[in-house]
Order: structure tokens, then sequence, then C-alpha cells
């Protein structure tokens, strides 16, 4: 694949730091977060009322499905304060838990991708020209944070060219989104909030 510069294409940087700006914003809830919130969202889970993580009985939504469920650390079995967890399950009840990065600055677009496949996985541009996330292995995930931009993206497995899926994208300041893979296929994920697990 050929290599250019990721600051002239999307001004990429990696990100490393622990907490999200907007975490903290008390404005998103009900109430106000926990100093030790951690985030979980429960994917391919439509038909469920409750999943366990961690020792801890989550209720499932229907309208908060796929969004992240903030919930104190210390309700959950060795999970750290700040953390984003991916918890996939796949049309066989399988289940992967897929631990993520945080998001760290709301002036820039987070774009996770969840490998919850068996193979390797890259995020490019939509082309494949230019990749943005490189070598995901399978249950794992990786994050890059990236300007606004309008573009096209795509899922590839690592070494191929054609693309799994490829998404449209018109990118703001502060938005995340997630390309998460598994055995029902890629699906683009707006990151989003439910209320406060109790």
């Amino acid at each position: 694949m050929k290599r250019f510069s990721l600051i002239a294409a999307l001004c990429v940087a990696y990100t490393n730091t622990c907490a999200p700006a907007f975490a903290n914003d008390t404005s998103l809830y009900a109430q106000a977060l926990p100093a030790d919130a951690s985030f979980v969202r429960f994917v391919g889970f439509d038909t469920q009322d409750t999943a366990t993580f961690a020792g801890f009985t989550f209720d499932l939504v229907a309208d908060d499905a796929g969004k992240y469920i903030p919930v104190s650390a210390a309700m959950l079995n060795n999970i750290a304060s700040g953390s984003y967890t991916s918890i996939l399950r796949a049309s066989d009840g399988t289940l992967q838990i897929i631990n993520e990065g945080a998001r760290s600055r709301q002036s820039k677009v987070a774009l996770l991708l969840v490998n919850g496949t068996d193979a390797a996985l890259e995020l490019r541009l939509g082309d494949g020209s230019v990749a943005v996330i490189e070598n995901v292995d399978p249950a794992m995930s990786a994050l890059r944070e990236v300007n606004p931009v309008a573009i096209t993206l795509g899922v590839f497995k690592v070494g191929q060219d054609t693309p799994l899926a490829t998404f449209d994208v018109a990118l703001r300041r502060g938005q995340n989104l997630s390309f998460v893979a598994d055995d029902n296929g890629v699906r683009l994920i707006e990151n989003q909030f439910a209320p406060l697990a109790k």
C-alpha cells in the first residue's frame, strides 16, 4: 500500500490520555457521573433485556442499544475508571470483550476500529490508498483522532485491496465514530451515552 503523509491526508494524531473531556460534562446526563466512571457498551444484544459484565448486571433498553453505559468502576470487578469496553455478541451467542482507548479532545474526531472478526483489519480511505488505523488484530481495537472532514472510509482485511464495507462520513468536532466488525459484517456506530447504570 502506498504511504502518504497522514498529516496531509487527515492530520491524524494518536490518543494518549486517559479521561475524555466530555465524560465530565454533566449536561449530557440526568445526574453527575461518579469520578470513577467507566463506559461499557453491548453490541449484538438487541433481543436481550439484561447483560452481565465484570460482576454487574446492566439493564439494556432498546433505545440505548449500542450506547456506552456509564457505570462506577467500583461496581465492576477489575475494571479501571475511565476505561471504555465493548462487549460483542456473535450470532451463535459467543461473547468478545474488547478494551478500547479513551477519547480525549473535543476539537478532534475519534475514530475507533473494533475487531470482532478472526482476521486483522485496517481502517483506510475508501479507495484503500491511505491507512488511518493499521493492523488491528482479532479481539482488539485501535483509536485515532483526526480533524473534521467529509470523506469516504473503508474497513479492509490486512493485505486485501477490496473493502469489507465503506462509509461516507461528514466528521464533526467532538464526534466519536466506531467501526465495529464481527461475523454480522461491519457497522458504523456514532458513539452515544445512555443514563448512568445503577
